[in-house]
């Protein structure tokens, strides 16, 4: 694990290891059992706030020593700092470097802004430099930096979720079925969205977590404009295509990048070679497996200082 792992848990109180959480002290069943990363700026106190409350609710469901084992909080990326903590991204890109040349990753789409800095190590791109850009080209180094530490790990499934994961625009389930989900999770998946999005898709099954909350998957195979990556699963499959897709064609806005393209798009031969990105796909094959899991008549509640995204 890389020196940037850290664990931070806000006005969570270790100390109160013996609570098992509202699902544990029912059962085992659908205990937090999974690795969760959690994506906040290292200086932001609204990511502060956010990730405090993120935290507490998978406490109250899940109990403090499943928080305290399996979730870490990973720092966010600020490309306006770099050169200052560039570890961040060269660790993002570790598996993409490994195959490819600084000269190489100048010539893929998104990956440019790293490998094509100046001399001084900042972005050289000054629309780069500004937000909105400076913020998707962080997210993007953000989710890899995780990804990569999924893979780096060798975990089956890890959950990853934004600090404002649970903002009532955001999230499509309790929190409490996390595990139910990734037990529930079809063999074939690399990718499932907990995030509130219409339904869409063929329904793959319905199921309910440990308190009662029926949850339905969807497959997703429809074309969407669905945005936003605040919380959802991976599979060990995941990291293997998306270093795959990456090392040979670049990255683009994560979040519609996988809803709206590696997801649905049928755009890929048998063998996962892309063939064309055309309205409706120029192959036959989509590149990801994805899913969407959503709960009825569910709206996330947060504290009345809860920062709003």
């Amino acid at each position: 694990m890389p020196r940037t792992l850290f664990v931070f848990l806000p006005r969570v109180r270790l100390a109160h290891c013996s609570y098992k959480g509202s699902i544990a002290k029912k059962s085992s069943r659908g205990v937090l059992a999974t690795p969760v990363y959690v994506v906040a700026m290292e200086k932001s106190e609204n990511d502060a706030r956010r990730t405090s409350e993120l935290l507490e609710r998978l406490v109250r469901f899940h109990g403090a020593r499943a928080v305290s084992d399996l979730v870490h909080i990973t720092p966010g990326v600020d490309v306006t700092a770099w050169p200052a903590k560039i570890e961040l991204a060269e660790y993002a890109l570790k598996s993409v470097s490994s195959v490819r040349s600084k000269e190489q990753m100048a010539g893929l789409p998104w990956i440019e802004t790293f490998a094509s800095r100046g001399k001084d190590g900042r972005l050289s791109n000054p629309a780069a430099r500004r937000f909105p850009l400076s913020h998707h080209i962080g997210c993007l180094f953000a989710h890899m930096h995780d990804w990569q530490m999924s893979f780096d790990a060798q975990y089956e499934n890890t959950v990853i979720f934004e600090a404002d994961a649970i903002d009532p625009s955001l999230l499509g389930m309790e929190l409490s079925g996390i595990q139910t989900v990734v037990d529930e999770a079809p063999e074939d998946y690399d990718l499932i969205f907990l995030t509130a999005r219409k339904p869409e898709g063929k329904l793959a099954k319905k199921f309910s977590d440990p308190l009662g909350n029926e949850l339905k998957m969807y497959h997703l195979t429809d074309a969407n404009e669905e945005a936003g990556l605040s919380a959802y699963v991976v599979s060990s499959r995941f990291y293997k295509k998306m270093r795959r897709y990456i090392v040979d064609h670049g990255a683009d806005m994560v979040d519609a990048w996988l809803s709206a393209k590696l997801c649905v798009k049928p755009a890929f031969d048998e063998k996962g070679k892309f063939v064309a990105w055309e309205e409706n796909g120029g192959g036959e094959y989509r590149y990801l497996s994805c899913y969407s899991v959503k709960q009825e008549g569910f709206r996330s509640v947060v504290s009345d200082d809860f920062p709003k995204t």
